[in-house]
């Protein structure tokens, strides 16, 4: 369900849920790759496309998790500079 123009609580809502949706499939896989019967179903073609698109998937979101880490430290860094220079520290 996709909401015209989210709010800041909806598009947090909707992380909440997509991160929900996204550690549930994760779990799933740990089920299917810790269980040898399973995985042994697979071919080796098979296992090959889902190890690539698994490692795509993570790679990409690793790299974004990256940007946005960085981005909002150099934001809190920035913030504690201005906070400083507003508020200096006395002994």
């Amino acid at each position: 369900m996709k909401i015209e123009d989210p709010d800041r609580l909806e598009l947090v809502t909707a992380m909440h849920r997509a991160l929900l949706a996204v550690n549930h499939s994760i779990l799933g896989w740990f089920q299917y790759v810790n269980n040898p019967d399973i995985m042994s179903r697979f071919d080796r073609d098979e296992l090959t496309e889902i190890s690539e698109t698994l490692n795509k998937f993570a790679e990409s979101f690793i790299e974004h998790d990256i940007q946005v880490t960085e981005r909002r430290m150099r934001g809190l860094s920035e913030e504690k500079q201005n906070e400083e220079t507003r508020q200096p520290f006395y002994v």
